[in-house]
């Protein structure tokens, strides 16, 4: 007898939010077109633009009133070769195209905050601090493991911070959070077929931070960004199912639980004989925290393990302060993945450690600053096995990505 249970909850799994191009895990830092120019490197504490609310909220007393606008262009590019075996006959499925990826998707960001006296400032922003893109080809032969995979997470945050002292500032930011997910894969054994989920919702998130200066032009900032579980509701929407599989199509109400993580970030800048500025970042991401993905509908309960571990990711960037109106930066980053084995890497989450290299200048003219950033990630090769009831997937994921942010400020 065909079991219907079973194979909604392998159309229902597609659902994974996952990433592939950006930070490790899905996680993303592409709203300072300044801060891509260093890899992120001193975040929150360097003080030359005005995200400070997004990465560390004592950081904006760096700054008077002012706001910016800018946009991150992310280039994904990944071939996969492999093969699908079959798990119910243990046979080999018949040669599909190989996978690939070449998209490009654009990340805006805008923040903007008014200095209140010499102690205070209040501010906010619009960003996007997690995310994904995986689009393959939708032919290629793990299509029942992920066509299309895309999560947007945009923070709305509005944000303060406190000089307590003459050497130490306090800030706090309070972050109304909107996540959509919309995935697409095909049913096992009929690539033809195409089967759709759509989530949304929102929930409160929350962001700490401390930045302490002994000495004019050296400060150290530590930033605490607490987890947001979410409940995201939509549809799941089969079509073109064939056979005894055609009872599948139609549209199914949906609910998933899922919890974005905790965070730790560590940064220090120095500004070395008035000509150079040194900064470093190390980051904590508690991600042991998506151990499994939990998905509900009428008819069945998915809970798929995913078993992640916590990284840490390191990040060090130098600033030329060339002139008035020139300043030239550069920087490296190492990024792992916290996928732990081949067994738990899918299609939707190719994920692998990675190495930023970054380059990136700023143009200052009376109120006016612009900025440009770019980075090119190095991928390294990721092996999947992953099973599922039905097909298992073995495949080598060779990715690359290129990123490049602009950006313009203006100082009130």
């Amino acid at each position: 007898m065909f079991d219907y249970k079973k194979f909604l909850l392998i159309g229902i799994s597609a659902a994974v939010f996952s990433s592939n191009a950006d930070a490790s895990g899905y996680q993303l830092n592409e709203y300072s077109a300044t801060g891509l120019g260093r890899a992120f490197a001193g975040s929150g504490v360097v003080g030359d633009d005005y995200s400070a609310v997004a990465f560390n909220p004592a950081g904006m007393n760096l700054k008077d009133s002012g706001g910016q606008m800018g946009i991150s262009t992310v280039q994904m590019h990944s071939i996969v070769e492999g093969k699908l075996h079959d798990n119910v006959y243990h046979q080999q499925l018949p040669d599909y195209p190989e996978g690939k990826m070449d998209f490009y998707k654009v990340l805006p960001s805008a923040f903007g905050q008014y200095r209140v006296n010499d102690k205070a400032v209040i501010g906010g922003g619009i960003y996007t601090p997690f995310g994904l893109a995986s689009i393959y080809n939708s032919d290629w032969f793990g299509s029942s493991h992920g066509i299309s995979t895309e999560l947007e997470v945009v923070d709305f945050a509005l944000g303060g911070a406190y000089k307590a002292t003459d050497t130490l500032s306090v800030g706090a930011t309070l972050i109304y959070r909107y996540v959509h997910g919309d995935i697409i894969n095909s049913l096992p054994y009929q690539p033809q077929s195409r089967n759709q989920m759509d989530l949304d919702g929102w929930e409160w998130a929350y962001n700490f931070g401390v930045m302490y200066e002994p000495i004019k032009d050296t400060r150290f900032g530590i930033a605490y960004r607490l987890n947001s579980a979410h409940k995201v509701t939509g549809k799941n929407r089969i079509k073109r199912a064939q056979g005894p599989l055609a009872a599948l199509n139609g549209s199914r109400d949906g609910v998933s639980k899922m919890t974005l993580p905790n965070q730790l970030t560590l940064s220090a800048y120095h500004k070395l004989n008035g000509s150079f500025g040194i900064s470093g970042t190390a980051r904590w991401t508690k991600w042991d925290i998506f151990d499994n993905f939990v998905m509900t509908s009428p008819v069945v309960e998915a809970v798929i393990p995913e078993n992640w571990k916590n990284v840490w990711t390191y990040s060090l960037g130098v600033d030329y302060y060339y002139s008035e109106q020139w300043t030239l930066r550069t920087g490296i980053s190492y990024d792992p993945t916290p996928i732990r084995s081949a067994k738990y890497r899918t299609a939707r989450i190719p994920d692998s450690d990675r190495l930023w290299t970054t380059l990136g200048v700023s143009y200052q003219t009376d109120n006016w600053q612009f900025d440009v950033g770019y980075a090119h990630l190095f991928m390294r090769t990721a092996k999947s096995h992953n099973s599922d009831n039905y097909t298992t997937l073995n495949a080598r994921h060779r990715n690359y990505s290129n990123m490049l942010g602009v950006q313009f400020q203006y100082n009130f």
